[in-house]
Parts: C-alpha cells; sequence; structure tokens
C-alpha cells in the first residue's frame, strides 16, 4: 500500500471503502474514501484518520514514506469516528506525537477515546503553526458538522485540508476529479451536501466567507476527490455558495408512496399541474426511491408536494420515516402541500401539514380522498395545486 503524492512533499494517505454501501441513513453505492494527508517537512505531520477497520491500510501508506516514530504532529480536524477511528492506533504508534486540534476536537477525543497520555496543543481560529518551509493555519468551522469540525490550510501550497467540506462518498480508481467524470463527482458532491450537511447551510455559508481571503489551488477533502486547479476549486465552492444560500430552480419534487394507486393518481395529478404551467418537476415513489436519493431534489425545488396513504390510522411507514428524515435535514424557503388517501379515517395528512409548519414553510390546506378518487375529484385537487404556483 504505498501512499500518493499530491503536492511535492505531500501524500494521500488514506483509504478506499470500495464496499461501503450505507453511511447515516443514506445510500452511497459507489463506496466512499477516508482520506488522510501526510506532509513531510522539518515537522512531519499526519492530518487525519480513518475508520479503525481499515487502519491496517492507512498505516502501511504511512510507512511507506515515513515510520511513526517520526512523526511530530497529528492535525485532528474532526472528531466522527470515520475521521479518528483509528486514532489509538496512531497514537500507540507515534506516542511522541502532538495532536494539534481545537478544544471541542480535545474534549470530543477524550469523550470517544482513553487520551491519558496524549499530548495536545489547541489551536483556535486563525491560528498558524510553523513547521518547517511550511505554515499551517486553522480556520474553525463549528457545526459543519460537528462543534469539533476545522479545516487545514497549507499556505505554500495554496492547499486546503477541508475534512467533511467539499467532499464526496465516492470511490474510484483515481482520486482526483479531473481524472474522473465531473459531473459525477458533483453529483455525489450534491448528495454528501444534501444529506449531510443541509441543516447547516448557515454554517457554510460562514466557513467559505471565512476561507474567501485564502488562496486556494487545490481542495483535499476527508472523503472522495481531490479539486486541483482554480477551475475545479471555483466549481465547487460556487456549488457550496449556492447551496448554503437556500436558494432554488423553482422546480417541484413530489414524493409519494402508494397502497392501491389512489395516492398514485393523486400524485400524477399534481405532477400535471406542475408540468402544465411549465414547472420543472420531479415525481418521486418510495417505494421504488430510497429516501437519500430523493433529498438532493430538495435543494433545487422551491415546491414540494408529499403524499400518504393511510394505513392502521396513520402514515405510511415508508412516507413518516422519509418525513422524518427531512425534517431533521431542515430545508428552507419552501412552499409545500400534503395530500393523500384513506379507507375509513381521514386526516393524517394534517400530520404531515404540522411538519410543514415547524419547518416554517408557506402552505396551502392539505388534500385527501377516500378510496380511489374520481375524475372530478382529480379536478378539484388539480385546481387546489395551482393556488400555490406563483
Amino acid at each position: 500500500m504505498k501512499a500518493i503524492e499530491i503536492k511535492k512533499d505531500i501524500y494521500w494517505t488514506g483509504v478506499k471503502d470500495w464496499n461501503l454501501v450505507e453511511f447515516h441513513g443514506y445510500l452511497t453505492p459507489r463506496g466512499s474514501t477516508y482520506n488522510s494527508y501526510l506532509i513531510m517537512d522539518e515537522k512531519i505531520t499526519l492530518v487525519d484518520g480513518a475508520k479503525h477497520y481499515l487502519s491496517d491500510e492507512m498505516v502501511a501508506r504511512v510507512k511507506s514514506v515515513v515510520d511513526f516514530s517520526k512523526i511530530d504532529y497529528v492535525v485532528v480536524n474532526h472528531v466522527e469516528m470515520d475521521h479518528s477511528g483509528n486514532m489509538p492506533v496512531i497514537m500507540k504508534l507515534a506516542p511522541q506525537a502532538t495532536i494539534l486540534t481545537n478544544a471541542a476536537g480535545q474534549k470530543a477525543l477524550s469523550e470517544h477515546y482513553d487520551t491519558e497520555g496524549w499530548k495536545f496543543q489547541i489551536v483556535k481560529s486563525g491560528d498558524s503553526v510553523s513547521i518547517g518551509k511550511r505554515t499551517l493555519t486553522f480556520v474553525t468551522t463549528p457545526m459543519l458538522h460537528w462543534p469539533d469540525s476545522m479545516v487545514t490550510y497549507v499556505k505554500e501550497d495554496k492547499l486546503l485540508l477541508s475534512n467533511d467540506g467539499f467532499g464526496q462518498h465516492y470511490a474510484a480508481d483515481s482520486i482526483f476529479v479531473k481524472d474522473l467524470a465531473l459531473d459525477v463527482v458533483c453529483e455525489e458532491a450534491k448528495k454528501y451536501y444534501a444529506n449531510i450537511l443541509f441543516p447547516y447551510g448557515m454554517q457554510a455559508e460562514k466557513a467559505v466567507d471565512g476561507l474567501g481571503g485564502l488562496d486556494i489551488e487545490m481542495i483535499a477533502p476527508g472523503h472522495g476527490c481531490i479539486w486541483s486547479g482554480k477551475k475545479e476549486v471555483e466549481t465547487i465552492v460556487n456549488l457550496y455558495n449556492y447551496w448554503a444560500s437556500g436558494q432554488n430552480k423553482g422546480k417541484a419534487v413530489i414524493v409519494y408512496d402508494t397502497m392501491w394507486g389512489a395516492t398514485a393518481t393523486l400524485a400524477n395529478a399534481v405532477m400535471e399541474v406542475f408540468q402544465d404551467a411549465g414547472i420543472p418537476v420531479v415525481k418521486r415513489c418510495l417505494t421504488h426511491t430510497h429516501i437519500s436519493e430523493i433529498i438532493p431534489d430538495f435543494l433545487d425545488a422551491k415546491y414540494v408536494a408529499i403524499g400518504t396513504p393511510t394505513l392502521n390510522n396513520e402514515i405510511f411507514p415508508r412516507v413518516a420515516g422519509f418525513v422524518t428524515y427531512m425534517k431533521g435535514l431542515k430545508p428552507k424557503n419552501k412552499k409545500a402541500f400534503a395530500f393523500g388517501s384513506y379507507g375509513w379515517k381521514p386526516g393524517v395528512v394534517n400530520q404531515i401539514q404540522k411538519v410543514y409548519e415547524e419547518l416554517g414553510w408557506e402552505t396551502i390546506p392539505p388534500f385527501e380522498e377516500k378510496y380511489t378518487p374520481k375524475s372530478d375529484v382529480v379536478e378539484r385537487l388539480k385546481e387546489h395545486v395551482k393556488t400555490m404556483i406563483d
């Protein structure tokens, strides 16, 4: 297992998790990577770790360049276990090393691991540490997406080691975006942002603003592929600016499930209204599409319609799961509508309506129908949906 040089004397020492199929409740069909980086300078520095079960592979990559006994610093940008899971192994191999992290990082490490005997140097946002020819500058990015999160900037190499920011769950033959299909990498970056960072748009905006004064020509994230060159860096930074802003492209997204086709009929009618109005619309049935594949649609959507059949006087389970997942991600600035069908007890759509209200969305009253909707019901629904369109 050999390290890969990404800049002169700076190496990728991470691992690829080809078999990862799920992370934090969302599908990762392309796997992932847990990236760490080794900086060879007067003070040899290792930045971030890996999941515990892939530790041996990461250790081998580091050893292909230098022995752990010669490492001076270990930077912990983020304590979540996909980045710090093998920290006990690293510190056992390099007990002489000093951990560079912020106060929240030290606290989180001590809450996850036995840190007795570990040496810490606490850094604050804007602090710099000289490692010889290079200077490491730290910018804290709290709640993007843990309290301890920060990034490390290597001024002399115009390199940003961004941990969870700008990453993707994507394992590929190459570790560089330039060697891959850009649209695929951006799709995975969008999915990552939507399913992990969506609730933290304000923090993402602050983080991007905080990096505005830095001259960056390479972004090496904690997951996925490395953005190299001004054009690639500009591409992903602009995407983050857009996603974090809460702006949208005016499209509509319809999410529903169905038991005997009644709710599907209503969903088709809702879709027709948006299509007739010239509004781009996607329709996602939860029977066939995983919740995590739908959430990226919410980044671009202005209009949201969620439909459910009634089962045992409750929201259909897959719809309930989606609504719970979506609520936790806290999309903003939507116009929404709840619809559904029932057999003998109406009213479950009000549970969806309540979530809309908790999120602060603009809404129109819910619509539901008993059993199979006839043509006159479909027409009434269409007229109702038109009232939500600007």
